[in-house]
């Protein structure tokens, strides 16, 4: 009986060690991700200008909403250049149902990261940061190196406020991005699932990945 009882306890200790390696290795990730040094862009557009990292490959943009694909994986990104415009901040509830809550803040910059599990056994990881979401499902395996990416994009914006003036001005971003709302927190549901739906996932081909961005 005695045995039985030290084997559990050796279980029991082996599970919950693991499943906080997990989440000690997931937070060492998002902190060297926010607390990145890179500064510099590459992809411009109207209002905002970002780096896009070395192995994502931009298969679509329209306005503020890009896809980028990385071997299998396809990410949404939305920036919401109108809250950033009016300074709009709303404080993110951490949830104990799912897989993965946690606020985000660096200086004046502030977000969130939510991951679910979803219905084939992979998982809808959702982060939210300096006033751009991105979305993207991956196998387990992939985690790290997705949230690494997300996160590098998402805190490498840079906002032109002289160009969102004028835009503003234009009614032209109010005609367009009212409608999305970063602050909430999608299910695996949600449109990116047709995102992926159209462009599909497929193995990438061979190409050059960028090995700050390797975990």
């Amino acid at each position: 009986m005695k045995k039985k009882i030290i084997l559990l306890l050796f279980f029991l200790f082996l599970f919950t060690g693991c499943t906080t390696l997990q989440e000690e290795k997931l937070e060492t990730i998002l902190n060297d991700s926010i607390n990145s040094k890179t500064k510099i862009q590459n992809i411009y557009r109207a209002g905002y200008k970002y780096y896009l990292p070395k192995g994502l490959n931009l298969l679509n943009q329209e306005g503020s909403n890009e896809i980028f694909r990385y071997q299998d994986m396809i990410y949404y990104m939305y920036v919401d250049r109108v809250s950033y415009y009016h300074h709009i901040k709303e404080e993110y509830q951490e949830k104990e149902d799912v897989y993965y809550s946690k606020r985000l803040k660096k200086d004046n910059l502030f977000g969130y990261i939510e991951i679910k599990n979803t219905e084939n056994d992979k998982y809808f990881v959702e982060i939210m940061y300096n006033y751009a979401k991105i979305e993207v499902i991956v196998e387990k395996e992939n985690m790290n190196n997705a949230i690494a990416y997300a996160i590098s994009i998402l805190s490498s914006i840079q906002y032109q406020d002289e160009v969102l003036t004028s835009l503003m001005g234009e009614d032209v971003l109010q005609a367009n991005e009212v409608e999305h709302n970063i602050f909430e927190s999608a299910d695996t549901e949600s449109g990116y699932l047709e995102i992926v739906e159209e462009y599909g996932t497929y193995e990438e081909e061979t190409e050059v990945i960028d090995p700050d961005f390797i975990r």
